[in-house]
């Protein structure tokens, strides 16, 4: 049968699934990235605002920020190449990346803790072109998948900290994933150490509600741990709020105006009494229309007709 198979007698008979090969780009959508501080933009204090003018300038000539520093092309990176489990120079791409990430998460990290507050979907919104009305423009957007290797290879060279992935156990999404910079990351940026942990240690010790002795390890984990709890915490309840609001919407939005208004009162007088017991009639019918228009179900809502039973 094979021997009939490999001669062209007997054809297998191969199944038209519709994957090909050959005929798309792997290209990256965005192959020069970069990222500059708007005009807006405070100067960042002490040693974090010296890192910053160490990489971005402004050109005199032209008046546009450009590069002062291109961190990619650091010897750090040659000498630790096989140590990160790489082989070879970064390519064109992957400079650029390199250069454009490095200021923004200078520019977003915390002063305390360095923790980066952005994921990263919104770094790589921040990396990626814009159009006239500051929107990303999706044939150039820099995909959050070249962000996320490029975070797990800083974690290699030792530049970055990554917690632990954890998931909502109600829903089942995963929680924001934020980095931590390293005090490596800052000593390859050329800022005075000691200035910059003295810096560091002020700080924590005006947030460490004197619980901790400044100036430690101890200090630094702490900080970063309350950080996260916090942040965890906004996270779950933004999370409960919006999926409360979608089941009111979807239940409210089934029922004419004037049920919508009587049931959104009757919400409304749930809330705890100091919040509408004083209020007057037109002051409790203008928070109704209020709550409703903030579900997006006021005069301009139409309730779907319901589609009709069909007998066969």
């Amino acid at each position: 049968m094979n021997d009939q198979i490999l001669i062209g007698l007997n054809r297998p008979n191969l199944k038209n699934d519709g994957r090909h090969r050959g005929d798309h780009s792997v290209a990256c959508k965005c192959s020069n990235p970069e990222w500059f501080a708007p005009a807006n933009f405070r100067r960042l204090p002490g040693q974090m605002g010296h890192a910053m003018s160490r990489l971005v300038m402004k050109d005199r000539r032209t008046g546009k920020m450009m590069l002062r520093q291109r961190m990619s092309r650091h010897p750090y990176f040659v000498q630790l190449r096989e140590a990160a489990g790489r082989k070879r120079d970064f390519r064109p791409e992957k400079q650029a990346l390199y250069d454009a990430a490095w200021p923004l998460v200078i520019q977003r990290a915390h002063l305390a803790t360095s923790v980066v507050t952005f994921n990263g979907s919104k770094l790589a919104d921040e990396l990626s072109p814009k159009d006239e009305n500051g929107k990303v423009i999706p044939e150039t957007r820099v995909e959050p998948s070249r962000l996320s290797r490029l975070f797990e290879e800083w974690e290699r060279f030792g530049l970055i900290e990554r917690p632990d992935l954890e998931t909502d156990p109600a829903t089942g999404y995963c929680m924001p994933r934020h980095i931590v910079l390293t005090d490596r990351f800052w000593q390859l940026c050329g800022i005075d150490m000691d200035k910059f942990l003295a810096e560091r240690n002020a700080r924590l010790a005006a947030e460490a509600d004197g619980i901790i002795e400044p100036g430690t390890h101890d200090s630094v984990r702490a900080a970063r741990r309350r950080w996260y709890e916090n942040m965890r915490m906004a996270t779950l309840l933004s999370r409960r709020e919006k999926a409360a609001r979608n089941k009111r919407r979807n239940r409210l939005g089934k029922l004419s105006l004037d049920d919508r208004r009587n049931a959104m009162a009757k919400l409304l007088r749930m809330r705890p009494a100091n919040e509408w017991m004083k209020l007057s009639p037109d002051e409790f019918d203008r928070l109704v229309w209020k709550s409703l228009r903030q579900l997006d179900l006021g005069l301009d809502y139409e309730p779907a007709s319901p589609i009709p039973d069909q007998v066969h």
